[in-house]
């Protein structure tokens, strides 16, 4: 007998149900949860400001203080099409990043996948992604340091879980990432431009009409921006992005800023590659 995933075909109709009748624990107020997500109100908690934010960069989905450019645009050409966000990188959503970045709680990458399809289906109220089927997920490499202090890539654990709920290919070894380069969130936001020009490259040339790189927190935008660039260089027509979570707006590019909002601890920032 040959069998087909974790259920044969006469009990496939269980894989829908088996979820909502077990139940987990919600990874934010511990309360029931359907397996892989928040509950229901945290889940509107952590989306809230995403989805009711009066002013946001129709491009990059930060949250202006007003009407107006915006100002991580203005700072390089973008060459992303779009980036979906999950939600903001705001309290209370911001204890999960560093939890599941730091404390190697890889379970939550499903619940921040779900509240990705969640988003982009308000970006697609049909319900399809707003790119062709079969387009690639590409989740941007992690540093040796970082691999080997985590244990693992979360930009790669997202993408995974992400590809297998909209059901898009994961190309986890074609973008690699230059050694040797500074930390991230030891720069400030000029600097991170200039340490991420020539970061990233594809091992091979590719054809594709579209491909959709995936992080888990978009600060400044260079990382993006930067392998964006270097898919476009080796054949891709159109890029757009997935992240986890999108840092608030900082005013001021402070030497002592390292790029991310003014309300997070060292501890905080030291997360940020």
């Amino acid at each position: 007998m040959t069998a087909v995933g974790p259920f044969s075909p006469r009990f496939s109709h269980l894989r829908a149900r088996l979820p909502a009748a077990i139940g987990a624990a919600c990874a934010l107020c511990n309360g029931p949860a359907p397996i892989g997500r928040l509950c229901p109100g945290c889940s509107r908690d952590v989306q809230h400001s995403m989805r009711h934010h009066p002013w946001r960069c129709a491009r990059c989905a930060l949250a202006l203080p007003a009407p107006g450019p915006c100002p991580d645009c203005a700072e390089h050409r973008p060459l992303l099409e779009k980036v979906i966000a999950a939600f903001d990188y705001i309290y209370p959503a911001d204890s999960l990043i560093l939890r599941y970045k730091n404390a190697r709680q890889f379970q939550l990458a499903a619940a921040f996948a779900a509240l990705a399809v969640d988003a982009l289906q308000l970006e697609s109220p049909g319900g399809s992604p707003p790119w062709p089927a079969q387009t690639p997920l590409i989740p941007i490499p992690g540093s040796q340091r970082s691999l080997r202090r985590r244990g693992f890539n979360p930009a790669g654990e997202f993408a995974s879980r992400l590809g297998r709920l909209l059901n898009m290919p994961v190309l986890h070894s074609l973008l690699y990432r230059e050694p040797d380069h500074l930390k991230q969130s030891t720069l400030n936001r000029r600097q991170r431009r200039a340490n991420t020009a020539h970061l990233y490259y594809c091992a091979r040339n590719i054809r594709l009409p579209y491909a959709v790189l995936v992080d888990d927190v978009l600060t400044t935008g260079s990382t993006l921006n930067t392998a964006a660039r270097a898919l476009i260089a080796a054949g891709a027509q159109q890029v757009a992005a997935v992240v986890i979570a999108r840092t608030p707006y900082v005013a001021h590019d402070d030497p002592d800023n390292m790029g991310l909002p003014d309300s997070l601890s060292a501890h905080d920032r030291s997360d940020h590659d």
